[in-house]
Formats: C-alpha cells, structure tokens, sequence
C-alpha cells in the first residue's frame, strides 16, 4: 500500500508508528489524533522491507582498523541509527553482522547507509565510496581502513 492512499492517523501493527500529515512519525512524537477519526492499522514502509528482507542500503565496513575498535564503531553505527530513526521513523537498521575484519549493516533505505558511512569516515577517515542501482533505491557504501 502506498503512502498516498493511508488514511490520517494509520498505526503500523509492527512497530507502532504513526502516519499524519503525509508522514511517518514515531508514536511518542505523532501528532495528537482528531477526535473522531478512527486509527487505521497497516504495515509501514520500513516495517514491509523488513519483513520482505528488501534493504535500501547495505554499509560494508572493512579491514584491520576494526578488529581493534569494532565496540567504538558499533556505538557510532548505533548512535547514528538512533538520531536518523527520531528525525524519520523509517530509516532503521535491518541487520548488522560483523565479522572479524568485517561490518555489514542493511538499512531500510539508500540515505541511512550513506549517513552512517559518512559518520565512520568523519570518525576515522580511511577510505570510502558509494554506489548507486539505477534506481537509486539501493546504496551501496563501502568504508575501508587497514591500518
């Protein structure tokens, strides 16, 4: 279901999220519903490419910088996540796995992973590069750092 077709005040089963005005807000920063306007109940954006496991941007961290700080990135990937998901419920992170020389993060869209991956650039510079699908719904960021 698309997001024009949504009645005010649609609450996500899933996560609990609320679309008002023409977007989504977290339930604690919606705006108060009308009295007299039912809530509808659907499935949010995020909450669909979660569950269709659809990323919109996949994050790769790598090299032997991440062994010796991987708890510091972790809590900037965290934090990032954090500060995108109160501005925009639907940016979250759908999965994070980490190996010993390796961090993958799926996003539910294109703008998270680049957020994140410019926050760990800024952080610890090394090397990084983004890459666009055709459609410009799916990035592709890969950080770097060896030393």
């Amino acid at each position: 279901m698309d997001d024009e077709c949504l009645a005010e005040n649609t609450v996500c089963t899933r996560c609990g999220s609320v679309y008002s005005a023409g977007r989504w807000y977290l339930k604690d920063q919606a705006p108060k519903m009308e009295a007299g306007i039912p809530a509808q109940e659907a499935v949010c954006p995020a909450c669909r490419k979660q569950k269709d496991k659809v990323p919109g941007g996949v994050l790769t961290l790598s090299g032997a910088f991440i062994p010796r700080h991987k708890d510091d990135i972790l809590n900037l990937i965290r934090r990032e996540s954090d500060r995108a998901q109160g501005v925009n419920p639907l940016e979250r992170i759908m999965s994070l796995e980490h190996g010993p020389e390796e961090i993958t993060v799926t996003t539910t869209n294109e703008k998270l992973a680049q957020r994140i991956g410019r926050a760990v650039h800024k952080a610890y510079s090394g090397t990084i590069e983004y890459h666009f699908g055709q459609d410009n719904k799916l990035a592709r960021v890969n950080w770097r750092r060896d030393e």
